[in-house]
């Protein structure tokens, strides 16, 4: 199998270790505001945009959920733990981006954060300056699991979505990447694949580390 002409990365728990970061903001700002939101209906929302979110939050709880206090306390609670904690990369990132960079294959970002988040979560962790294109949720016409924010960035690459292989650690994204015509490859975070991602997925890796190897392999 030939290497692929160009990378996908997801951002959040891909490259990342930012979802426990998240679902601590997510949690706080929940409990502030009287409901319980739970491990389990976080992880439910891995991967998936905050309109999604803000949807099932409504069909849960009711539509007396306070969407957009909510959205403001934990962007808020976020902030504060981001710029306290730092942004950990993810094992193995560095020098899969190393290797990347040495065989000259493009490569972009595609995710279900916005663009205030990502530019953000990327200037802390140290590599913004590694990727020229930067697809975000709020730059397209809908998110993960639709396939917008795949097809956008093979666009800003100049490479056909069929010759792109997407990074992600989240089901929504695996759905995604199959939706824009790409190979996937799934490196799981905090969420469990699925076994509808196990059948798109080429491989499940357990880390970037092994998806070098296995790049390296070809």
């Amino acid at each position: 199998m030939p290497l692929p002409t160009a990378l996908i990365f997801d951002m959040d728990g891909l490259m990342l270790d930012s979802e426990p970061l998240y679902q601590a903001a997510w949690q706080a700002a929940a409990r502030e505001l009287g409901y319980d939101l739970d491990a389990e209906l976080y992880l439910s929302l891995v991967g998936r945009s905050s309109v999604e979110a803000d949807r099932a939050f409504q069909q849960i709880f009711g539509e007396q959920f306070p969407v957009e206090a909510f959205n403001d306390r934990w962007d808020e609670l976020w902030q504060q733990l981001i710029k306290t904690q730092g942004v950990p990369l993810q094992v193995g990132l560095l020098p899969l981006l190393d290797w990347i960079d040495q065989q000259a294959i493009p490569k972009a970002i595609g995710t279900s954060s916005n663009a205030a988040e990502a530019e953000l979560c990327l200037s802390l962790a140290g590599i913004r300056d590694r990727f020229e294109t930067l697809v975000t949720v709020d730059q397209v016409a809908a998110g993960k699991p639709a396939p917008d924010i795949f097809l956008a960035a093979a666009a800003q690459l100049q490479v056909k979505p069929a010759d792109c292989l997407v990074l992600e650690d989240s089901n929504a994204g695996v759905q995604a990447a199959q939706a824009a015509g790409m190979a996937v490859v799934m490196v799981p975070d905090l969420q469990t694949p699925t076994a509808a991602s196990g059948a798109i997925a080429q491989r499940i890796l357990p880390s970037l580390k092994a998806v070098l190897a296995w790049l390296q392999s070809f």
